[in-house]
């Protein structure tokens, strides 16, 4: 008989895997119940003829505390009954988001894999997670809950990336070598390990995939700013934390060019922008008022450091309340030339007016970015979440 070759393979496994990620989407689509979409991928659906019944699935009860490895000769327990609590051994590094999902995608596949075997549990896992993910897309969730900030696939999801950019994402995520830390998720791994080597270079367009990850990157950088710059600004840090806010602003609107998904709320971001250029503004002027030294120097240099070179920014998009933030502190500073003061007070004022009035949106010279710290997925997502739900108790003018 003749022999299907390797091509023929591998477009049988590249379409199984799409066949099982575009089954889980239309079931979702039809807000079918979680029970249903767990069972609806069962092997039949993936080309396999065998009977689409299974028994209930176990709950996979996930303990950090476990060691990293499991024994080496593990005691042969019975079969356990359905809804019996397992334990797994998973290593602490791997308790993120991502591999929580595909950790629990493939504890909901036990029984798949116990009967039929590592590759029809592979389709069951893979079908699981993307659902999960698919209803995280879906959400409707408070500003502080952001779920594309744990997963890139929700990411992806709600930006419409490309669906060979999903299938090869989630396939790197079940191909992880982590995974190898007991039998059954090991066997799983291979299994998607398999269907990554059987893509062809010409099925996936690879520059195409780096750009959107790299678009992910950008997006977790641009939250890493604006959480920095919203932490130092509910502390009162306005000088440090100006530029984090401007820099989270600029990056977010590039985002936002390419898609309303792609970044955050820029209303909120530039809220907190203008109150920042605004707290330095008042306190530079204080500064000046007092008329002494170092005071008037240090409040000069807050504004010809900080504030006048971020003017332009404000001038640049035509937005309303930038523009009248701009002329509320050029008021300030004008209203002093009909009042009393030192003559070396009146030269440093008229030297510096000039520049603070200058209507040119030309963007002069500017600060350099500030390094960014490296956070986990876990450290992130509850440092922005727990800033973001604060807004909502401090007022942007930070009293």
């Amino acid at each position: 008989m003749e022999q299907p070759s390797p091509t023929d393979y591998s477009r049988h496994l590249q379409e199984d895997t799409e066949r099982a990620i575009s089954k889980a989407a239309a079931d979702q689509q039809e807000e079918r119940s979680p029970e249903g979409l767990l069972t609806a991928l069962s092997p039949q659906s993936c080309g396999e003829s065998v009977s689409p019944r299974l028994p209930p699935q176990p709950e996979i009860k996930v303990n950090p505390e476990t060691p990293l490895m499991p024994p080496s000769n593990p005691p042969v327990k019975d079969k356990p009954p359905a809804h019996r609590i397992v334990e797994v051994a998973i290593p602490q590094a791997m308790m993120t988001p991502n591999m929580q999902g595909i950790i629990m995608s493939i504890g909901k596949a036990r029984t798949v894999f116990e009967k039929l075997g590592p590759e029809a549990a592979f389709f069951k896992a893979i079908k699981v997670e993307y659902t999960r993910l698919l209803r995280f897309a879906q959400e409707d969730t408070a500003p502080g809950s952001d779920y594309r900030l744990q997963h890139v696939i929700v990411y992806f999801i709600q930006n419409q990336a490309p669906k060979k950019i999903l299938e090869r994402t989630l396939l790197m995520q079940f191909a992880d070598r982590n995974l190898g830390f007991n039998e059954r998720c090991k066997s799983i791994m291979k299994v998607a390990r398999a269907k990554l080597d059987l893509i062809k270079p010409e099925e996936i367009n690879m520059e195409e995939y780096e750009m959107w990850h790299q678009d992910y990157r950008n997006f977790r950088e641009t939250t890493i700013f604006l959480m920095i710059g919203l932490e130092l600004f509910q502390k009162k840090s306005f000088v440090e934390a100006l530029m984090y806010l401007i820099y989270s602003y600029q990056y977010n609107r590039e985002l936002l060019v390419k898609g309303l998904y792609r970044g955050h709320d820029d209303e909120l971001i530039g809220l907190y922008r203008r109150e920042c250029l605004l707290k330095l503004n008042e306190n530079a002027a204080g500064m000046f008022e007092s008329g002494e030294e170092p005071e008037v120097s240090n409040g000069l240099s807050i504004m010809n450091e900080l504030v006048v070179p971020c003017i332009p920014l404000l001038l640049i998009h035509d937005i309303d309340e930038d523009l009248l933030s701009v002329e509320d502190m050029r008021n300030r500073w004008c209203s002093y030339l009909g009042q009393e003061m030192e003559p070396n007070l009146q030269e440093k004022l008229t030297d510096f007016l000039p520049k603070l009035l200058d209507c040119s949106t030309e963007i002069k010279s500017f600060h350099d970015p500030p390094k960014l710290p490296t956070y986990s997925t876990l450290e992130l997502v509850e440092r922005y979440s727990r800033v973001i739900s604060s807004l909502s108790r401090v007022p942007a003018d930070g009293r």
